[in-house]
């Protein structure tokens, strides 16, 4: 009766023909399938297969690694008489990685003259003051967080390393905060080094290559053909099943489009970003802080342009620095920019102050922001649902089509009815401040243009929401920022390109 064995040997490059001198020998115990149900056999021989398979691969490692450090060894000894040199015993140096905790065993060499030891391999190993977490372990450690718990991404790399304490959720948590102010040190060192540059015309955005969009379809498939047979008449008139609003986009586009449009295309009409204009969106969103009553704010940002998009985020003005200094590298200082918000105070003044140098320039407040303030401030002013429908009816004919005058004029003639003069006044307050930044929504949405901040608020679920919003969280500035940090990297496809080579992703190239 036998068993299995697998054994890892040296073989001498002169003599290949000859048996590897063996350096490590691991043997699979035997199961006894006797005392196992037929149902959890395979179960079990799985298990072992990972159990012995980890075995192997971390013997592996450290026969490589005594194999490297031998070589140092040699080559320090080289460079000094034999006799100035004594071989001292060994030091492990404990490492976290991928296969789990091992301790790879150094060479110390004392140095007669100087009377010191040195240890030669650590020229193979990065600076370090205690344990050495590996460049795997640490992508992973800082990957898995922006989607799911600490202490899940804790047990995850302890079942995938197939040993439990390889790395603690305090240590994944410090990895992710240590990754992220690395990635914003060097956003700052790069926006601090653009900004004494006078002339930037010979540098261009660092964009991603922006896929086709998706768009949702004005009429279901089935209305289709009479959709075609609608636009075949001399005074097309809308089907029923298609509403006013798209039935006018299609007309647009079909006196405007040089090339006809089939009904496929005409029915997934959508905002279209024109030759020479960048789309920015930008909105912030709050995370909760350990501290009572506390809130962080992190702002994001995305820009687009029909070359490719970029995302942004941070805390404080730097992210409006990297805003400003992508655009002027989208399109320059004479380029046409549609800033598309919620009409914040920080984004207006942005707009107004730092935007000022752009020859063409363009605030919209999105509509649907606008349209949710004034239906929740209708439901603190009016005293009856019916007056509530007719005033937020109003209210949205008058700024669909820009008309914000009438719409103050509507507000001004419900004050003697109303139940709150003070959130009727916040409301008037509200839009005039904002007067400059409502458009027709109604013209520039048949126009196929852009009316909305979609891709800040996907820009803040994306980064923000959806790891860090769940109910009951806390969060330090550290880790939200570095989880935003290393979320955005990602979605700027610059992941690689920091762990692989250690850059950050810069937001300018040579043009």
């Amino acid at each position: 009766m036998g068993h299995l064995c697998i054994t890892i040997g040296w073989v001498e490059e002169e003599t290949p023909q000859a048996l590897p001198t063996q350096l490590s020998r691991l043997d699979l115990p035997p199961v006894d399938f006797q005392q196992l149900p037929p149902a959890k056999a395979l179960d079990a021989l799985e298990q072992q297969t990972l159990t012995i398979g980890h075995e192997i691969m971390r013997e592996l490692l450290i026969a490589q690694w005594e194999i490297a450090d031998q070589q140092q060894v040699e080559a320090y000894r080289d460079n000094l008489a034999p006799e100035v040199v004594k071989l001292d015993g060994y030091d492990s140096q404990r490492i976290a990685c991928r296969l789990g905790i091992l301790h790879l065993p150094r060479q110390v060499c004392f140095h007669e003259p100087s009377r010191s030891h040195t240890m030669p391999g650590n020229a193979l190993l990065p600076e370090h003051h205690g344990t050495i977490i590996t460049r795997g372990l640490q992508e992973w450690a800082c990957l898995l967080p922006q989607d799911l718990p600490f202490a899940t991404v804790q047990r995850l790399l302890g079942w995938q390393a197939q040993q439990a304490d390889v790395i603690s959720t305090n240590e994944v948590r410090v990895l992710v905060r240590r990754h992220g102010q690395r990635i914003r040190a060097a956003e700052a060192e790069e926006v601090e080094r653009l900004e004494e540059i006078e002339d930037l015309s010979h540098l261009q955005a660092n964009l991603v290559a922006a896929p086709s969009p998706r768009r949702c379809p004005a009429w279901p498939p089935e209305l289709n053909a009479a959709v075609e047979q609608a636009l075949a008449e001399p005074e097309p008139t809308s089907p029923d099943g298609v509403s006013q609003q798209d039935w006018k986009r299609v007309l647009q586009a079909r006196a405007q489009e040089k090339e006809v449009l089939s009904i496929e295309q005409l029915r997934r009409l959508g905002p279209e970003i024109q030759l020479g204009q960048t789309i920015a969106a930008a909105d912030d969103v709050g995370v909760r802080r350990p501290e009572r009553s506390r809130w962080l704010s992190l702002r994001v940002a995305r820009v687009a342009t029909q070359k490719g998009y970029r995302y942004l985020s941070g805390t404080g003005t730097m992210v409006l620095k990297q805003l400003f200094l992508l655009l002027v590298l989208c399109g320059g200082l004479g380029g046409w920019v549609t800033l598309l918000g919620d009409g914040a105070k920080w984004l207006r003044e942005f707009f107004e102050q730092c935007l000022s140098p752009f020859a063409q320039k363009e605030l919209l407040l999105d509509w649907y922001h606008l349209h949710r303030k004034c239906s929740r401030f209708a439901s603190m002013i009016c005293p009856t649902r019916q007056t509530k429908r007719a005033l937020l009816k109003q209210l949205s004919f008058y700024l669909w089509r820009g008309q914000v005058e009438s719409a103050l004029a509507a507000l001004e003639a419900t004050r003697p009815q109303t139940k709150n003069s003070e959130k009727l006044q916040e409301l008037i307050d509200y839009l005039t401040a904002r007067q400059p930044y409502i458009v027709n929504y109604e013209a520039r949405r048949r126009q196929r243009q852009y009316i909305g901040s979609a891709h800040a608020e996907k820009a803040c679920d994306l980064i923000v929401a959806r790891r860090q919003k769940n109910q009951g969280m806390h969060w330090s500035e550290q880790s939200a920022d570095g989880l935003a940090a290393l979320k955005t990297l990602r979605l700027n496809q610059g992941w690689e390109l920091y762990w692989l080579k250690h850059q950050v992703l810069s937001i300018a190239i040579p043009a």
